[in-house]
């Protein structure tokens, strides 16, 4: 195993090849480029197993090699779960072997006589990363927020529901509105929060403006369902991706 490190921020590059001189040419097409390289050179199962718990930026990998192939190194990458981007650089390889790798999860092949694209296809891999990475933060950061909106919205003191602020359909609601309404939240989902009070008794909550979010109102009312006869309701409207919402909050006169 061989390594050529250079200064200033390099890009840590593994490049899995079994001819040191195929893999310099590849170092100085990069370097040419304007490309500042820390490299690693790997030849075998092992070796490539011991970069990986330390992983590169990037990986070049030759498609054969005597003891090693780019398909068991792509399996290996994708078994440790290492968002790496996978790069196969071979002196030949059919098109239909090629379809196959990137279907299997490499990012991009090249022949070796075509060294002078490699530059950009390794920036276009890595805004692909890049890209991928975001998109996981994102979905972590909505997993949180939901998992955060979940408990809050579970272990207030009222029954809460969120509302379809045009037709009162109920799309959210917490354990208390179970305990008020003595249903579960399956069946609740979906109904209309005037179907469980007199005609008429939340005519206020439909004269909330929707051009107003934040607007509220509050109210007494009767139930018709349950067994608490009066509750206290307070209503605020927000608006989510432009949608018109009723958050509404039921109070008994034991809480």
């Amino acid at each position: 195993m061989s390594a050529v490190v250079s200064s200033s921020t390099p890009l840590r590059l593994l490049i899995v090849e079994d001819n040191p001189l195929d893999a310099d040419l590849a170092i100085k097409a990069l370097e040419r480029s304007g490309r500042r390289l820390a490299v690693v050179r790997v030849e075998t199962r092992a070796e490539f197993l011991k970069e990986l718990a330390n992983p590169p930026d990037l990986i070049l990998c030759d498609y054969h090699l005597p003891s090693f192939d780019a398909p068991e190194a792509l399996d290996l990458l994708k078994q440790q779960s290492i968002n790496v981007p996978f790069i196969i650089l071979s002196g030949s390889i059919g098109e239909e072997t090629a379809v196959e790798m990137i279907k299997r999860g490499a990012d991009d092949y090249l022949l070796k006589d075509r060294i002078g694209r490699l530059d950009a296809a390794i920036q276009q891999a890595l805004e692909q990363k890049a890209l991928r990475d975001e998109a996981q933060r994102a979905a972590e950061h909505l997993r949180q927020s939901e998992f955060k909106y979940r408990c809050l919205f579970d272990h207030l003191m009222d029954a809460a529901y969120l509302c379809d602020a045009a037709t009162t359909r109920i799309i959210d609601t917490n354990r208390q509105s179970e305990r008020l309404l003595g249903l579960d939240r399956a069946t609740i989902l979906g109904s209309r929060l005037s179907q469980y009070f007199p005609a008429g008794a939340l005519d206020r909550l439909h004269e909330l403006p929707p051009d107003n979010p934040g607007a509220s109102v509050k109210l007494e009312a009767e139930m018709a369902v349950g067994e608490h006869p009066r509750v206290k309701l307070s209503a605020s409207l927000i608006t989510i991706q432009q949608w018109h919402l009723l958050l509404v909050l039921v109070r008994t006169d034991d809480c």
